[in-house]
């Protein structure tokens, strides 16, 4: 690389979400304390390419919850740039994230509920779940449960 160019063009480090590899494993999401709220898949912080700008680190957070892969282009630059709305958005996704865990583990603990049961009093309020999705939200109402065993 040559001189001008290192200079208009700040060498990137490695992603502090993914190490470096460009998605974010298991691995990653119980070192960064986010089970139950992150999956597997490519790496949100680098979009995926294992390399940040430092000036992004001093920016956000590399265990914002908010920021995953579905967030638009324009969302996520907002967010970084602490745009006064989407910071509230981000606070918000991560007490209504932690509020359902926190529901779900009440509703099974306390309240004696199976998943299943579960499952249906969160269908009440919503339109009905097609069959997929019905069984996803199976799937992550038994993965609370096992985690706060």
């Amino acid at each position: 690389m040559s001189f001008i160019s290192k200079f208009f063009n700040k060498e990137k480090v490695q992603c502090p979400r993914c190490l470096g590899k460009g998605h974010v494993d298991l691995d990653d999401i119980k070192r960064l304390n986010k089970e139950l709220k992150w999956l597997p898949g490519s790496c949100a912080y680098c979009n995926g390419k294992g390399k940040v700008k430092p000036e992004l680190i001093s920016k956000i957070a590399v265990d914002t919850t908010y920021l995953t892969t579905d967030l638009s282009t324009e969302e996520r630059k907002k967010l970084i740039a602490h745009d006064e709305l989407a910071v509230l958005k981000a606070a918000y996704h991560d007490i209504h994230t932690d509020s359902f865990i926190e529901e779900i583990t009440f509703l099974h603990f306390q309240g004696n509920l199976d998943s299943n049961t579960i499952a249906a009093f969160y269908q009440l309020n919503q339109k009905a779940l097609n069959a997929e999705d019905k069984a996803k939200l199976i799937d992550y109402i038994n993965e609370v449960i096992a985690h706060k065993k």
